[in-house]
């Protein structure tokens, strides 16, 4: 196992209004590589957490593997590790917990003790790294797929949160999941997304789910050999033999999303 110490210093020069008593600062970051990874953090984040942190990445990436069914990961990135929105949106110019870019090999991160998006945020950089990246029209399983392996801060199951966007008449339809996906509830389109990624998979295999990935949503027919409409009519009629009363279920909670 290869590893690598190395500090990177950056130096910002300050000044005052009249351009006098000009000082530099001093802001360090520290990275460390191992195998095919080169793990970035603020110098004032403790060793210990710092261990904790890479050894939540390589968990993630073991697991995501395992689910997707592939065996390994070789590709050469970086996760940078940062201290709040705040930086997230100076670094990567979006004030998320997590952000892959798949074209630069790079993963900012939250650095956070709980609900960490690593494994969300992995499966971006591993399932595009194995399958291609999507259609316009497959974002949907980009995030849906990522959520699944993620998991969603929520006490309910994906099929649960489903059975309750089906019964509060939450679900979005599926032409705008495919083709604006960003536009509507990021709590629905998600987990929504994730309820029927888990359900190709478990249902139809990897190989169909890989060929629509990179096909798109308007050759669903041609690659399942039935169209959408009649799986999601199956769904609902399989969830209401499964929960033939409304479950109880605590939106306003719910779309709090992770903190």
């Amino acid at each position: 196992m290869k590893k690598i110490f190395s500090i990177s210093l950056i130096l910002i020069l300050s000044y005052n209004i009249n351009g006098q008593n000009r000082e530099w600062k001093k802001v360090i970051r520290e990275h460390k590589t191992i195998e095919n990874i080169t793990y970035f953090f603020d110098s004032n984040v403790p060793i210990k957490e710092r261990k904790s942190d890479i050894a939540l990445s390589q968990k993630s990436i073991k697991e995501d593997l395992e689910l997707i069914n592939e065996k390994e990961y070789k590709k050469i990135i970086e996760i940078e590790f940062l201290a709040s929105r705040k930086e997230m949106l100076k670094y990567s110019g979006y004030g998320a917990q997590g952000l892959a870019v798949f074209e630069r090999d790079i993963v900012f991160m939250i650095h956070k003790n709980k609900n960490s998006p690593i494994k969300h945020e992995m499966m971006h950089m591993i399932s595009m790294d194995k399958w291609g990246d999507t259609a316009e029209s497959s974002h949907w399983m980009n995030e849906g797929l990522a959520t699944y392996a993620g998991g969603t801060c929520s006490k309910y199951s994906l099929e649960e949160i489903y059975k309750y966007f089906i019964q509060s008449k939450k679900l979005i339809p599926m032409n705008t999941i495919a083709n604006d996906f960003y536009s509507a509830n990021d709590m629905i389109t998600y987990t929504q997304s994730a309820f029927l990624v888990k359900y190709l998979i478990d249902n139809y295999g990897f190989e169909k789910l890989s060929k629509l990935w990179v096909e798109g949503y308007n050759n669903f027919n041609k690659i399942y050999g039935f169209e959408f409409e009649e799986m999601q009519s199956k769904i609902e009629s399989e969830l209401k033999i499964k929960y033939p009363k409304n479950i109880e279920f605590d939106w306003e909670e719910f779309n709090k999303g992770c903190i």
